[in-house]
């Protein structure tokens, strides 16, 4: 396993480092990863800011919009376990809350992975997020 992030402030490196010791695997920048790098883990942690509020795709403004549009696409991830966090603040854009990390769960899914870690919305305060899905978030939300 493997934590994958791309970050603009520093805030998800930080975040994907704590979820990185705590599952005692490696944290890495998406950016730097090659496709066979990601096709050789079993299973994928991926993390995300939002910066292009409202965006259809390329949501983060990160690596992660280059390697989710050209590089995802050539990769074969059928059956992969992959987890989902995204960073946001619900506060001042909470109504765009983590959108990117719903177009990671949208595209990865859409790639044949098996998706781990619905949380639920309760305790939140936002008004629209893209990272939901039948009243849960796709991931960890911070």
């Amino acid at each position: 396993s493997v934590v994958y992030y791309s970050t603009s402030t520093g805030n998800t490196e930080t975040v994907g480092q704590y979820i990185a010791d705590a599952a005692s695997v490696s944290l890495e920048e998406i950016g730097d990863a090659s496709e066979d790098e990601v096709k050789s883990y079993d299973s994928l942690i991926v993390g995300a800011p939002t910066w292009h509020t409202g965006a259809d795709e390329q949501r983060s403004g990160t690596s992660w919009d280059d390697f989710l549009y050209d590089t995802l696409p050539n990769i074969d991830l059928d059956g992969k376990k992959v987890a989902v966090f995204g960073m946001g603040d619900q506060q001042g854009y909470g109504d765009n809350y983590c959108d990117a990390a719903g177009e990671l769960y949208d595209l990865f899914s859409a790639k044949g992975c098996q998706m781990f870690g619905l949380t639920p919305t309760d305790g939140y305060e936002h008004s629209d997020s893209k990272a939901e899905r039948d009243g849960k978030f796709v991931g960890l939300m911070l």
